[in-house]
Order: structure tokens, then sequence, then C-alpha cells
């Protein structure tokens, strides 16, 4: 009888899985954009843990984004946070200015 050169399979390792911190979920992705020369730092943000009855205006379209809409949250990497402003998904997308 041939010797068989497939791997033989052996029993799957149970694998225990890790607990899900939501708090880093809720905080969201954290990434770099250059626009015009302007390097940003952005993070996507789902509003669930603002504030009741906090709202921010969107700087692009002039909009309200209400506490629990995602929405993204940019700023100025040079100046810091204190720049940070929150926008429209969209409006981020086309925006193209500085931030004020």
């Amino acid at each position: 009888m041939g010797r068989s050169n497939r791997p033989r399979r052996s029993k799957p390792r149970e694998v225990e899985a890790e607990d899900l911190n939501l708090a880093v979920v809720r905080m969201g992705i954290r990434r770099s954009e250059i626009k015009r020369d302007i390097d940003y730092t952005t993070q996507t943000s789902i509003g669930a843990n603002a504030e009741n009855g906090k709202t921010w205006v969107c700087p692009h379209c002039h909009l309200e984004i209400a506490k629990g809409l995602s929405h993204i949250v940019a700023w100025d990497t040079v100046r810091g946070v204190e720049t940070r402003r929150h926008f429209h998904s969209a409006c981020w997308k086309s925006f193209q200015g500085p931030l004020l």
C-alpha cells in the first residue's frame, strides 16, 4: 500500500476568544490624512458617548450633527486637538480647506 503525503487532520484546538473592549471600539479608528499639504489626524466617532443634548455643527455644510450620528472628528496634527472639528462623513471627504 502506498504512502499518503497529505497532512493528517488533527483535532481543532479550542481557542479562547478575547474579550472585546467596547471603549476602544467606540473611540473609532484613528488615522492620518493629508489635504492641501496639511496633515490631519482623523478619527471616526459614533457619537454615542456625547452628553445628553450635545450637538456639533459641521464646518463644511453648517448643519447639526446630533448625538448618536456616526461622523468624523478631524484636527490639524501640527496645531493639536484645539483645532478639532466634527464633520459629517461625506462632508469630510469633500472638505479641502484649512481648519479654522
